[in-house]
């Protein structure tokens, strides 16, 4: 597939770079490469990767920050989409004790 589209081809080199950026080890390092692949994502002519670049490019600090700490707030959005999921499949309960008690009892 690469070998029919350029655009699928330069795609796929930007996101293994990026993927070669967070398993870097340096933080030094990290930060010049992640602000150099921000600036060829802008200028790389493919839109996805440009709105990405702008995105990234406002939220730089914290990426960094999750690059340099290794610290995500994963483990609280998946719990938070545990309980979205038992809220779906309660149908409803009234009683928010009994829905309070399923949460804990599911959770823990």
């Amino acid at each position: 597939m690469l070998h029919y589209s350029e655009d699928l081809r330069l795609a796929h080199r930007m996101k293994e770079w990026f993927y070669d950026i967070c398993q870097m080890e340096a933080y030094r390092q990290q930060q010049r490469e992640f602000d150099d692949w921000i600036a060829n994502a802008q200028s790389c002519g493919i839109k996805e990767f440009e709105a990405c670049a702008k995105t990234y490019r406002a939220w730089r600090k914290e990426i960094l920050n999750a690059f340099k700490y290794g610290l995500t707030n994963g483990p609280t959005e998946g719990f938070n989409n545990k309980i979205k999921v038992l809220k779906r499949s309660s149908y409803g309960i009234r009683n928010f004790k009994r829905f309070r008690t399923r949460i804990l009892h599911c959770t823990s």
